[in-house]
């Protein structure tokens, strides 16, 4: 009897178990097929074409075709290929799905002509490229249609993507930023899959053909000069095959591509009355370029020195001053703690324009800045300590070529250790649930994506070697005294960002911290830490500027899990 309860128990959980997923299956197909009806956004996407391996080109437009979004609409131009065979492929898949556009034209007429007029076919609010031998991933727009509704303020969206090696296998897994302006001006990072308002792709006169080849990022710069509602994914969502002949694979067979996108990016400059110019950047991968600003504000600078009684370490900060910054666009105020005795510094009656700022008490870090400015006259105020060394004059003018810049609140140069690895190139939040310095105790090379190399935005820089202006720290309030051993310049930073200030990094200031590496355990310091976690934990959590997908135990940008097919 008890055996016969049993399996009827047993009976009955199958049939449940059966009936239940039967109905999950139902409910996933029926959320999928409300998709087809708005508000869901109807998706363009343009795909030119021209010669393309048979195998590749079906692959890519079956990519489109299984695709879990139904609104969408696949608009194809051919731009006069020779090969029979694309053709015969572009009529079958037309004859498969009411949902392909063909057009064929005659003649060929390059990339950017091309795009422009499968746009014109396009009858969707949004638009995005998929190149022709390149594939989404079957969620693809299903992750951009539910990102519009839920942002229906965005004019342009883009994802995290990887390549496809010859053997069809996924590989460099690409994690991207969120919008970050200053790295767009260092290089194309955003590439696929870039999705349009298609209003404003109008508006500005899509795609220009005099940017053949680089024509996406020219796109991408005039168009976030007509709007900052640009929005990013962090998912894998596009995968770029590494041809014989693409960029992908190795960029210098087609350098005529890097050099229109340089183009590109001094035109961008010259409209938004940027004075200065870009050029390739030096010791740089191919499409990485330098903007170089000219200085064109007249601003005063106090040098505030945290002098914690290292003489040496002190001598060697005067001379990269003397050596590397005109005396007369300086004061130099140190503010030594009151436990340690200046009158053995003789030598720095030499130099010129230097204060000393005597205290009654030993003073935290923060208190100390926050005292040194309060007696500085200079427009802008530079943090240093008797242990950093500038290496050379571009070590003070790079930095003022961007805190010259009303939107930029704090800037930060690359900081190396004495022993030549990197300390510093920007601050990442998330790393030993707090934060870490970018590409810490790595060598000086372009690192992850090329970013030790690049100007950028980041939520925040170190102290030691930050510029930031006068009149915006006064507002702020200085440094958060609580902070008394560690934080307090990434907490000024979060406060900057709030305040809608960009926070820019930038490598061509190179500055020296006379420490040897410190390791992970001293990273996190309580208990600054637990009052920094309080007020900024949803920034440790979701970095803009750090994508999700990095490890959190690490600093150099990487990621635990690999997209596999």
């Amino acid at each position: 009897m008890i055996l016969h309860i049993i399996s009827k128990k047993k009976i009955m959980k199958l049939v449940f178990d059966r009936i239940y997923s039967k109905i999950a299956i139902y409910k996933k197909r029926i959320r999928v097929l409300i998709t087809f009806f708005p508000p869901w956004p109807l998706i363009s996407v343009l795909m030119p074409v021209y010669n393309t391996k048979p195998e590749i080109l079906r692959r890519s437009i079956e990519s489109v075709l299984n695709q879990k979004y139904l609104r969408w609409e696949l608009c194809i131009v051919d731009d006069g290929s020779t090969d029979v065979n694309v053709i015969n492929i572009l009529e079958y898949y037309v004859q498969k799905s009411s949902r392909i556009k063909l057009l064929c034209k005659k003649n060929n007429e390059g990339i950017a002509a091309t795009i422009n007029k499968a746009a014109q076919m396009a009858k969707g609010k949004f638009i995005g490229v998929l190149d022709h031998d390149d594939e989404l991933e079957p969620d693809t727009l299903l992750e951009y249609a539910n990102f519009i509704i839920h942002h229906p303020d965005a004019d342009c969206i883009y994802c995290d993507e990887d390549k496809i090696d010859k053997h069809g296998k996924f590989c460099d897994a690409w994690y991207k930023s969120d919008w970050n302006p200053d790295l767009a001006l260092s290089f194309n990072y955003v590439m696929h899959f870039a999705v349009y308002r298609q209003k404003l792709f109008k508006l500005i006169g899509g795609v220009r053909e005099l940017c053949e080849g680089s024509q996406d990022y020219d796109l991408l710069l005039r168009f976030s000069e007509i709007t900052d509602r640009i929005y990013h994914i962090s998912k894998i969502l596009y995968h770029w095959r590494m041809g014989e002949s693409s960029t992908a694979l190795k960029p210098e067979t087609k350098p005529e591509i890097f050099e229109k996108g340089l183009w590109a990016l001094n035109d961008a400059l010259r409209r938004r009355g940027i004075s200065g110019v870009a050029v390739h950047a030096p010791d740089a991968w191919l499409g990485v370029y330098r903007v170089n600003r000219s200085i064109v504000k007249s601003l005063s600078c106090s040098i505030i020195v945290s002098y914690r009684g290292s003489d040496n370490g002190l001598f060697r900060l005067m001379e990269s001053i003397r050596k590397n910054i005109k005396s007369f666009a300086c004061e130099i105020i140190i503010c030594p703690d009151s436990y340690y005795d200046m009158k053995s510094l003789n030598f720095i009656n030499k130099y010129n324009n230097v204060k000393i700022i005597k205290t009654e008490e030993s003073m935290s870090i923060p208190k100390t800045y926050n005292v040194g400015a309060e007696d500085a006259t200079g427009d802008i105020l530079f943090f240093v300590d008797d242990s950093i060394e500038l290496v050379s004059k571009e070590s003070y003018t790079c930095l003022l070529e961007h805190i010259q810049r009303d939107e930029v609140g704090a800037v930060g140069g690359k900081v190396y250790y004495n022993n030549k690895l990197i300390e510093h190139a920007g601050i990442i939040f998330g790393p030993f649930n707090i934060m870490g310095y970018a590409h810490r105790a790595t060598p000086d090379d372009p690192g992850y994506v090329g970013l030790k190399n690049m100007i950028g935005n980041y939520s925040a820089v170190m102290g030691l070697g930050m510029m930031t202006r006068k009149s915006v720290f006064d507002t702020m309030g200085g440094f958060d005294e609580k902070f008394e051993r560690a934080y307090w310049d990434a907490d000024y930073c979060l406060r900057l960002r709030d305040k809608k200030y960009l926070i820019t990094y930038t490598p061509y200031a190179k500055l020296i911290h006379n420490i040897p590496v410190k390791l992970l355990e001293e990273m996190v310091i309580e208990p600054d830490a637990f009052l920094f976690r309080e007020k900024w934990q949803h920034i440790i959590d979701n970095d803009p500027f750090f994508n999700i997908n990095f490890t959190r135990k690490l600093e150099n940008f990487t990621w635990e899990r690999t997209h596999e097919n």
